[in-house]
């Protein structure tokens, strides 16, 4: 008999603990999702957006940044790599989101 009752017990314990180890990795899944929401780029046809060498080419030469990877995200391009700090003085990581149609930043994450 107590057994039953330990086992019933021991198996609640363990559901209620699964429930809530699950609810709060899906509350942080949605929260990291939300932290790394792209940028709000405008939409165009693609035809409209710089080719991608003239965006890396602007990317390196105006901008200054150092590109470890270029992607696209959305409407926006995307890189990830290196740009000076706020002094001007080191480099740091960076995430930038362009607009593609006019190379302009649009949202600029600095790692500090």
């Amino acid at each position: 008999m107590h057994n039953n009752i330990k086992n019933t017990f021991f198996s609640k314990t363990l559901d209620l603990t699964l429930s809530s180890t699950a609810a709060l990795g899906l509350s942080s899944l949605l929260f990291t999702a939300a932290a790394h929401a792209s940028a709000d780029c405008p939409k165009a046809p693609q035809s409209e957006w710089l080719h991608v060498l003239e965006m890396q080419k602007k990317i390196v030469n105006e901008y200054g940044f150092a590109i470890k990877k270029f992607q696209t995200d959305g409407n926006c391009y995307e890189i990830y790599g290196w740009g000076l700090n706020e002094k001007g003085d080191k480099f740091v990581k960076i995430e930038v989101y362009f607009n593609p149609v006019t190379g302009e930043i649009v949202k600029k994450k600095i790692e500090n």
